[in-house]
């Protein structure tokens, strides 16, 4: 396996699971010390070691693995459940003192002098029209745009 940086001859640092194959060569081919015939090893010595493979893998994930199905056959008696909901809220009521208080947020206001606007003089009419005479302009802009059509948008796909 490895990293970027590591290369192929380097093995001191890897685990040896890291290089073992998970599942054995088919049909491995060894050589005998004399060099004349190759033989193949039995098969039931290479079922042994998926079996043995098998079970190891079997039991890491169990190691791995929390069960939380046992969690509710527990029974708690009542004055334990009253003391754990005690610890919780003096453990809530700790941290949420330890949090800056947030300032509900207050309504924006466009002034700090709202009696001053109210007081000032209205706005002229010529200003209001100009308003309503763009606004009427825009209107009749985006009325007039249109979409041409060159195609469908859905289009039936021939199933034979």
């Amino acid at each position: 396996m490895g990293c970027c940086y590591s290369s192929e001859n380097e093995t001191p640092s890897q685990d040896p699971d890291e290089i073992k194959p998970l599942i054995p060569h088919p049909n491995p081919v060894s050589k005998p010390p004399n060099g004349t015939d190759w033989t193949t090893p039995s098969v039931p010595s290479a079922r042994t070691d998926e079996q043995a493979l098998l079970t190891s893998i079997l039991t890491k994930t169990a190691q791995n693995i929390i069960d939380v199905s046992a969690a509710d056959s527990v029974m708690m008696e009542q004055h334990e459940y009253m003391d754990k909901a005690r610890q919780y809220s003096t453990k809530l009521a700790v941290l949420s003192s330890s949090l800056p208080q947030k300032k509900p947020l207050a309504l924006p206001s466009l002034t700090s002098q709202p009696h001053q606007v109210l007081a000032s003089d209205l706005v002229p009419y010529s200003d209001v029209q100009q308003v309503s005479k763009i606004a009427a302009y825009a209107y009749s802009a985006i009325s007039q745009i249109k979409v041409d059509a060159k195609e469908d948008l859905v289009v039936q796909f021939a199933i034979p």
